[in-house]
């Protein structure tokens, strides 16, 4: 019997001949039900696994914000924790022309639950305290949460309210968006919302929130400063680099004045300026470092004009270093002034200052003329010297100038978070409902 005698023999004995069509119907369509339902078991199942993952990973649904009645817009930087999960600093910032409170008291917030839609539901986590911090006037403000237990991976609603609005928007008549969801309160005070799961993985864990008291200036060095200056250090190595070149360039054109010569003349080593005179860069950069740690150094005598001769590598924006740098008795705006007025001031002999003397003791640039073509090959190892300098005096400058200040900037920026900064605390701050 070959195959298809089989396969009609099978068909009659189940009744899917075209004898029986109401059979096979039935038989087909069980079959597509069947499938039906593993199929949509299966896809609930990868449903609920997905919304499981996002909420044991997602730790922030929320990047921005905008005040409802003063219509001032700003950015959610982080959900922080600490290590063991029972503390979350929600971490926010305004935007550099928002009139907003520096008063910490001005404020007071509203903790809900949400489920993973963004529905309200009551929060889990049980024994939240709050606290409210502004950190000076840098338009940086947080939430400090401190449970009585790790947070659950719940997605959390806070509600941010300004009791004192600096700044006013002409309203356009149009629904609040809020209002729409059946929160009328956005209507009538100035708040915004923002919605985070700090029990998720993606919380970062910073030092500031494993201390015993919370110190806003440590949190905003982790959260905000920290990075900062890792970028600003690998610009300072970068430019470490960059006048390591132009020395290298510097020796190997001065090695070209003794072997470039016209008709027996050729040029001496010219002088070089004092602020530029034995400088080295020593160490090994991150690439050339087993390590992968840079050592590169700026040796000098001499700093430029308004520039700063700061051992940056040897520490940290959070310990300072303007205290290594102000002199005793004076104050770090009188020492900052004094500097701007320096580099004000500050006329030193430079690279176009320098001398180009031949050997026979006449001048290049005084005692011909430089499109002489004849003195052509002079002249061009005097320009590619002169560039080399040049190019490192400039680099020198940004380095000890532009640079030291970003970082001596951000010291002073601590430092006003650290006098400026203020806190709520009290009871009535945070409503939490349970």
């Amino acid at each position: 019997m070959g195959i298809k005698d089989k396969a009609l023999n099978l068909g009659k004995k189940f009744k899917l001949d075209s004898h029986h069509a109401i059979e096979r119907f039935g038989v087909f369509f069980g079959i597509f039900v069947v499938t039906g339902a593993i199929v949509m078991v299966g896809s609930g199942v990868a449903a609920f696994k997905a919304g499981r993952d996002a909420l044991s990973q997602t730790a922030l649904y929320t990047q921005e914000f905008v005040t409802s009645k003063t219509d001032l817009g700003g950015d959610v930087d982080g959900i922080y924790t600490n290590e063991s999960g029972d503390k979350a600093l929600v971490m926010m910032h305004f935007d550099d022309s928002a009139r907003i409170s520096y008063n910490a008291a001005d404020y007071q917030a509203f903790l809900l639950g949400s489920d993973t839609s963004l529905n309200s539901e009551p929060v889990s986590t049980g024994g939240i305290e709050g606290s409210f911090h502004v950190f000076g006037s840098t338009g940086y403000a947080g939430v400090l949460l401190d449970a009585e237990e790790p947070f659950d991976r719940q997605v959390l609603n806070l509600t941010v309210r300004a009791n004192a609005e600096l700044s006013f928007a002409e309203q356009d008549g149009t629904a609040n968006p809020d209002e729409l969801l059946g929160d009328r309160t956005f209507a009538k005070y100035d708040q915004w919302r923002v919605f985070f799961n700090p029990g998720a993985s993606g919380a970062e864990v910073i030092p500031a929130l494993d201390a015993l008291a919370f110190d806003p200036a440590r949190a905003f060095y982790d959260v905000v400063l920290e990075t900062q200056e890792a970028e600003l250090r690998t610009s300072l190595d970068r430019k470490l680099i960059e006048m390591r070149t132009s020395l290298a360039q510097v020796e190997a054109y001065t090695t070209d004045l003794e072997m470039t010569k016209v008709d027996g003349l050729f040029l001496r080593p010219p002088s070089v300026p004092a602020s530029l005179a034995g400088d080295e860069i020593t160490g090994v950069s991150a690439a050339e470092a087993q390590d992968g740690v840079s050592t590169l150094t700026l040796e000098t005598d001499q700093v430029v004009p308004g520039g700063f001769g700061l051992d940056w590598r040897s520490g940290d924006v959070y310990d300072g270093y303007l205290d290594a740098l102000v002199p005793s008795g004076q104050s770090f705006a009188e020492f900052l002034s004094a500097k701007r007025e320096e580099a004000a001031d500050g006329r030193t002999q430079g690279v176009s200052d320098m001398q180009w003397i031949l050997s026979d003791g006449s001048s290049l640039t005084d005692d011909y003329q430089l499109s002489d073509v004849t003195m052509r090959p002079l002249t061009t190892v005097m320009n590619n010297l002169s560039r080399a300098y040049q190019d490192y005096s400039t680099g020198k400058a940004e380095y000890q100038s532009d640079l030291m200040l970003e970082l001596l900037q951000m010291d002073i920026s601590l430092r006003g978070v650290q006098s400026n900064s203020t806190v709520r605390d009290d009871p009535d701050f945070l409503t939490t409902l349970y």
